[in-house]
Parts: structure tokens; sequence; C-alpha cells
């Protein structure tokens, strides 16, 4: 892999130009990003931008400072893919802000005319990969639909959604390996590729999601697209993913004391088949999270230490080059019973997820299913063998750390992963969140947390410390008429009101008379602000 020693953080922003609609929500979007002053952490002003626009051809724009006129060059064969020199079409965003901003004013103009169904989204991927290649970066494509002309055109497959346990999900596994040819190459020249798709209809995440699994980039979905309900979050996301911290050009490794070994990695990462040991990842930010399997491969001292580290060097986006080092020590026991007492739920569960997200492409659901089950029950069996033996044998036994351990596993088998009447694109969409989300998502995901918020309306106040209010059963019976519930779904929150909630609180959340003038209003509707000078 090679490291780059850049000196401005570069990103450019794709866009397909043969949806009006879509790539109008995108241009705004990528406006008001303009606007954003970036924090000295996140690259600053001195972050290099590009804009490149594609339809059934690529559009490059030479935005250069003090040009009043933006350059557009045309890469008409999307078959030979090729890209100009990058010196020509990236720009300080503190130079070309107001130039930047001109430009993506005037691109519906340009493209609205010409708008047809053919997108080459794919060869504008891999010719934006090989601007960056001298320097690396992040690439933002939006894309509206299927790639369906130039290199690597991907078919519209078969959306069936019917497909029974025993039947291999042939559909969620990419249908064309150059895909992540395309992403491995992408990282070994530490170029990372986000991907916000705005589609309507089946866009192929099974393929398109190996670009973000491998370059350590983020997969945003918004199927299917509604411009008027989908901006605000697609802005919110778009700002979140540049103004977050974040490093680059990172090389990851797991070390581990005498008798412990590095079986293996889940997440999204890239590793060469010649580096046994290091993971690289060409941007990693703080909404990703890995899991590393160990092995005992020599017996252990009983009331010792095992000690693991983890090592990341890494780029900051204003090019420092920096090393995180992280370690930790825990103790060695031969008493089943501390060992479950230690036991870690959220790590637990996030590693079982992450399995059944590799199990069901090309496999089963039957599959996945019996290794949820037989996971459970090696856990459960251990536990009773070794820690409750005086127990009753028809009494389930859990152990107090684990004692969720049967509530998610069902919540998994409940998920979009395993349902049988889930759309391809969607359950590809959740197995990408499943591989490369923390544990905190992925528990959110399976199993949302229900909170009661109209008591603190009442109330007028949080709670002293700033607690949360306890989450409340997913139950009908734990709901009162006239209540406010905030749920949080590890993706979204959502903010569901009785039909009998009190005119009060819908006027001091929405400035709306009651409950049926809010149901007539057109969305999306702001909150009113409730912020109060201390």
């Amino acid at each position: 892999m090679r490291t780059c020693a850049a000196q401005h953080h570069q990103q450019l922003c794709v866009m397909n130009s043969s949806s009006a609609e879509q790539l109008q929500t995108a241009l705004c979007v990528a406006d008001s990003v303009c606007c954003l002053r970036l924090p000295p952490d996140a690259g600053g002003d001195s972050t290099m931008v590009g804009i490149v626009t594609f339809d059934s051809t690529v559009h490059f724009f030479n935005v250069a400072k003090g040009q009043t006129t933006p350059q557009m060059l045309v890469m008409a064969d999307v078959n030979d893919v090729y890209a100009p020199m990058s010196s020509e079409l990236l720009a300080r965003l503190s130079d070309s802000r107001e130039q930047l901003q001109e430009l993506l004013g005037s691109i519906p103009s340009m493209f609205g005319a010409a708008a047809g169904p053919e997108c080459c989204a794919a060869a504008a991927i891999e010719a934006c990969v090989e601007l960056l290649k001298p320097t690396g970066g992040k690439i933002h494509a939006f894309m509206s639909s299927l790639p369906n002309c130039g290199a690597r055109a991907l078919k519209l497959r078969d959306g069936n959604i019917n497909v029974s346990d025993k039947e291999k999900q042939t559909g969620l596994l990419p249908q064309d390996l150059t895909y992540m040819t395309m992403a491995s190459q992408a990282a070994d020249f530490n170029v990372c590729i986000d991907l916000f798709l705005l589609a309507q209809h089946y866009i192929d995440v099974a393929t398109l999601s190996t670009l973000t699994h491998t370059t350590g980039g983020s997969l945003y979905h918004y199927l299917p697209f509604n411009p008027m309900m989908d901006q605000d979050q697609l802005l919110n996301d778009l700002k979140w993913n540049v103004s977050r911290g974040q490093a680059l050009e990172a090389i990851l490794r797991v070390r581990c004391s005498a008798g412990l070994d590095v079986e293996g990695y889940l997440g999204d990462f890239h590793k060469p088949p010649n580096s046994p040991t290091d993971l690289y990842l060409p941007a990693i930010d703080c909404d990703k999270a890995m899991v590393a399997k160990l092995a005992i491969v020599d017996k252990l001292s009983p009331n010792s230490e095992v000690y693991l580290q983890c090592a990341l060097l890494y780029t900051t986006t204003d090019g420092r080059r920096l090393v995180r080092i992280s370690t930790l020590a825990l103790p060695v026991s031969d008493q089943m019973g501390a060992v479950f007492k230690g036991a870690d739920f959220d790590s637990q569960l996030a590693y079982l997820a992450r399995q059944v997200a590799v199990t069901v492409p090309g496999g089963t659901s039957a599959a996945a299913k019996d290794l949820i089950m037989l996971r459970i029950t090696a856990t459960l069996a251990a536990y009773r063998k070794f820690c409750a033996t005086s127990s009753s044998s028809v009494q389930l036994i859990l152990p107090e750390a684990l004692k969720l351990l049967p509530l998610f596993s069902l919540a998994l088998h409940k998920s979009p992963i395993l349902r049988p009447d889930v759309r391809p694109d969607e359950r590809s969409l959740w197995l990408a969140s499943m591989i490369g989300s923390s544990c905190g998502r992925i528990m959110g995901l399976l199993h949302p947390r229900l909170f009661a918020v109209h008591h603190l309306l009442r109330s007028g106040s949080m709670p002293s410390d700033g607690a949360l209010p306890e989450p409340l059963i997913l139950s009908s019976e734990m709901l009162d008429e006239g209540g406010l519930y905030l749920m949080d779904s590890g993706a979204d929150l959502l903010l569901f009101l009785d039909q009998s909630v009190p005119d009060q609180i819908v006027q001091e959340l929405f400035g709306m008379p009651n409950m049926p003038a809010l149901l007539q209003t057109p969305q999306p509707l702001p909150l009113t602000p409730q912020d109060t000078p201390s």
C-alpha cells in the first residue's frame, strides 16, 4: 500500500446528471457544504475540492483561482477510462469557494434538457480514483440509478423477495467481481469511496457496497428517494461526513502476548494477500468498528495477565503523521464463572451479527439461523455445565451478563437480514451496516430503544444529572394515552405522537394548534427550537 504525504485533504464530489431531480438535490447539498467552514481537524479551508458529473459521459470541471468561467473536460469514451491531471481539477476550498458555488448553481441548466437513462457511474468513479492516485483522498459519489453503460456496467437482476430459507442468496453477491478489483486499487492508493444512493428503484447495493467496504467509506441510502423528505437528511449526512474527526492512510495492527494469536478480522478494511498482520484503511472515522477474533494457541497460567495492543498509524486531514496505541491487560482465570461474569454482551452480539452478515451472501437463511442457534445453545450449555450444575435440568439458566442474548438473537432472526419479505437492496444495506458498525449501533438496529418523553415535557426539565429516562419494553401495554415517545432505531430518531396528545405539546413542538391540524400539514415539518439560554 502506498503512503501519500499529501499536504492538503483531497475531496471529489461525483454526481449523476442524468436525473434532474436527484441532481438538483445533490447540488443543493454540495453547495451548502461548500458554505460550511470546516474545522482544522477536518482539513479546514485548505481542503482541495473537485466537481465531476456523469450521464452517458463523464464531465470534469476545472475551477482555478481567478478564473471567471469553469472549464469543462469531457471523457467521451467510458469504456477506456482515464483521468486528466489532478492539479488542474482540484481547487483549494478557501480560494475558490465562490467559483465552486457558482458552478454548482449552473450545472442543472447545463444538463437539465439532456437528461436520459444512461448512467456510467462506475466509469466516473474509476476515473476519479485515477485522478486521486497521486495524492489519495475521498470520493463522494451521488448515484440515482444502476450503472448501465460504460466500464463495469451492471444488469438488472431478479428482485424476487420470495426466497425460501434453503435457497441460496446469490442475489446478495456482487455480480461483477471487477468492482472488488477497482476497490482494492483505490485502497492501495489511499482513495476512500463514499456512496450516497438516491435511487427510486433497484440499484444493486450488493455490488456497489464492495467499494465502501474495501476502502473504509460510508454507505448512505435513501431508498426510495424523496427530495422533499430526504434532502435535510442528505445534507446532515454529508455535513457530518466531511466535518467529523477522521484519519486517512491508516494501518492497523493488533498484537497479543504469548499464548494468544489473532485469527482474523471482520469489518470494513483492505487486507492485501502479502500482509498477514496489517489492515489498511484509506479512511477511518468514529462511526466504524472492527472485530479481531483471538485464538488461544498455548496454555495460559491462571492468576496471570494477558495483554492486547492495538496500534494505528494514520495521517490527519491537515497532513500530520501520528500513531495511536491502546493497550489492554486482562486477568486469566481457570474458573468458568469468572469468565461468564466478565462477558461483554455488546461485543458478543456484534461478533455474532458480523458472522451472520458474512454467511448470508451466497449462502442460505437456514444456515445463518442454524449458526445463531448453535452459538446460543453452546454458550448456555457451557454455563449450565460449569456454573449451574445444581439447577433443575428443565429450568432455563442465563448468565447475568448475557441474559439478553436470547432476546437479541430473536431480533436478529426478525431483522431484514433473515426475513423472507425483504428486497435484495434493503437486505444488502443491512448486511453492510452489520459488518462495519459499532456495537451500540448494531444493538439499536436489532432492538430499538423507546423513551417516554411526555413526562419530561410536562415537568419542564431534564433530570439534574442529565441522564436519559429508562427505555420502555417494546410492547403496546407500555404506551399511555396521549403520550409522546422517542424511538432510537440505531439509524434514525423517530418521534411518535398519540392521537390524543395534548394540544399544548403540539403547539410547543410544532407550532400547530392541535393534532388534526398537524396531520393535515405537508411534510417535512420542522420542530420549533426549544433551547433556552442559560
